[in-house]
């Protein structure tokens, strides 16, 4: 069983609900999660918020943070899965920003440098740090492979 199907059956089972606040993967997480059949029974859908713009207007994260942290932060992914979070009514959200490169990056922030967010309502959101090598596409890949391997291991602790 790959690790989407798991992620499906848990939440299938449980009659709950994911949501996606996409940057860097531009949709690639969603195109993963869809890709099984049966997806309608859970996946509500995905923001993919690449511009600054759209990560204020659609999932309402503050131009302080993003003038303060950037867009490639702990901080945005924070506020990007509660805005996410309020506005979809989902059970569980992953939120996901990062720099793909190849251009982009900085020392601080160098290319292949992600946030991402997991969480649900009423619990303390985990927000992870990871950093990727390769080409756009495999950072973009690597990215999409973390985001399912963080929010399966949330996922059980919040079913106890």
């Amino acid at each position: 069983m790959t690790l989407e199907e798991k992620i499906q059956s848990f939440i299938v089972e449980q009659g709950k609900t994911l949501a996606l606040a996409e940057s860097c993967t531009g949709g690639s997480l969603s195109a993963r999660l869809v890709a099984l059949p049966g997806a309608s029974d859970y996946f509500l859908g995905s923001l993919v918020t690449y511009s600054n713009a759209l990560k204020r207007e659609l999932l309402g994260v503050s131009a302080e943070t993003l003038r303060v942290h950037g867009p490639v932060s702990r901080e945005t992914a924070h506020e990007m899965l509660i805005g996410l979070l309020k506005r979809t009514d989902t059970h569980y959200g992953i939120a996901v920003t990062g720099v793909a490169g190849p251009t982009g990056g900085t020392k601080e922030k160098p290319v292949g440098t992600v946030w991402i967010a997991v969480g649900c309502p009423g619990v303390k959101p985990r927000v992870h740090e990871h950093h990727f090598s390769g080409e756009r596409a495999a950072i973009i890949a690597s990215t999409v492979e973390a985001a399912l391997n963080d929010l399966a291991s949330f996922l059980p602790v919040i079913a106890t």
